[in-house]
């Protein structure tokens, strides 16, 4: 989806957006705010990060469109297929939905009246916005009915109601007839291919829900390494699978694994048949907000963004070395391959980079972070860091 407009008009609307873009978290709030206030249900537990994400993302998105800039691709489709299937998963119609995004949407109106030229708001901000919305209720309906359509044709409907409400977090008391839910639970998400999948071996312990390409398999923490094996031996090419967590938690792992096989995707958890999401739980923390990294990424980093790649590359690399060892140049040299004096070399240029915040503890602590979510994903190839920080720093 693309937003056209004569070009005197679209420059300054993407100079308005950019400036407005400071504002998304507090835009985010007020939003989130109204539609809370009008609909109590989206402001309870686990829902309510959800509804945050997902208002930040979208106004992200619409901006990313109104400035013109090259942007990844955020996801934002999925993300809105994903809250119907939510709804639907909790037997919930769409109507509190409609309601939340006309909430929503009049709350996100009267900030985006304020980009206006010649005292008039232009077409491709009232226009775009009420075609934005309505591509985002496409999403919604499509997964909400998506998951109403798999949970009539599964013949294991009460089981796969229960798991439903594990992943959302809405299990009630007693709820547990089908399947004993153990006070210890460990998921797993298990992307199929394409293909079917004889998951017979773990369909009488476990608990199993289909996720597009993907099953959501969940069993008692005992039986984690069986599950392992079974998932092996049925063949899925790729499957990430947790830590134990209490039954209130599921939502959590849920989450967990998703990210897991993402970060595998974008190449920063190496591939593997089995993902094993203990051994990566860093990468999956410093991953959990990905606009705020890359808010902080855009604001600390931004000397670093402005290097050539060669440079940016070899100084972030050595940077990241020396922040999480604190060794010598001899040592950082022997585990980066280079010469001591190259070494040395790349610290003087850090340093002139940086500067005095090189001694302040706080930002250190703050750049080793960035560092560890963000060399991962260069090295990988996403130079979404590097465009956005261009189109930001662009006259």
């Amino acid at each position: 989806m693309t937003l056209s407009a004569d070009r005197p008009t679209s420059d300054l609307v993407a100079s308005h957006a950019r400036r407005l873009r400071r504002e998304v978290p507090e835009m985010a709030a007020s939003i989130v705010d109204a539609v809370c206030a009008r609909i109590a249900y989206y402001g309870e537990s686990p829902r309510h990060p959800i509804v945050v994400e997902a208002v930040t993302t979208a106004l992200h998105r619409f901006l990313d469109e109104l400035d013109g800039a090259p942007h990844r691709d955020r996801g934002l489709d999925e993300m809105f297929r994903s809250v119907g299937r939510c709804e639907a998963r909790a037997s919930r119609s769409l109507d509190d939905f409609h309601l939340a995004l006309g909430t929503g949407t009049r709350t996100a109106w009267s900030r985006f009246q304020h980009l206006t030229v010649d005292g008039t708001t232009p077409a491709v901000v009232s226009d775009g916005l009420l075609a934005f919305v309505d591509h985002l209720v496409a999403q919604v309906e499509a997964g909400h009915t998506e998951t109403v359509r798999q949970r009539e044709a599964d013949p294991n409907r009460a089981r796969a109601v229960l798991a439903e409400q594990l992943l959302t977090g809405t299990a009630e008391p007693g709820s547990d007839t089908v399947w004993r839910i153990p006070s210890s639970i460990v998921l797993a998400v298990a992307e199929l291919g394409g293909e079917r999948r004889d998951l017979g071996a773990l369909s009488r312990d476990a608990l199993l829900v289909g996720h597009d390409d993907t099953v959501v398999v969940m069993v008692d923490a005992a039986s984690r390494d069986c599950m392992t094996t079974a998932l092996v031996d049925a063949g899925v090419p790729r499957a990430a699978v947790g830590w134990a967590v209490e039954p209130a938690d599921v939502p959590s792992a849920f989450r967990w694994a998703r990210r897991a096989l993402e970060l595998v995707r974008r190449g920063v958890i190496p591939d593997a048949q089995v993902v094993d999401c203990r051994a990566h739980r860093t990468q999956i923390w410093l991953h959990a907000e990905p606009t705020l990294r890359q808010q902080l990424g855009q604001e600390l980093l931004s000397p670093l963004l402005a290097e050539t790649p060669n440079s940016r590359e070899i100084l972030s690399e050595t940077l990241l070395v020396w922040l999480e060892t604190r060794d010598s140049a001899p040592a950082i040299a022997a585990r980066l391959g280079v010469h001591p004096q190259t070494v040395r070399y790349r610290w003087k240029r850090i340093n002139e980079l940086f500067g005095e915040a090189m001694h302040d503890t706080e930002f250190l602590v703050q750049l080793t972070m960035l560092l560890k979510a963000s060399v991962p994903l260069w090295k990988a190839g996403d130079q979404s860091d590097f465009e956005r920080f261009r189109a930001e720093d662009a006259p």
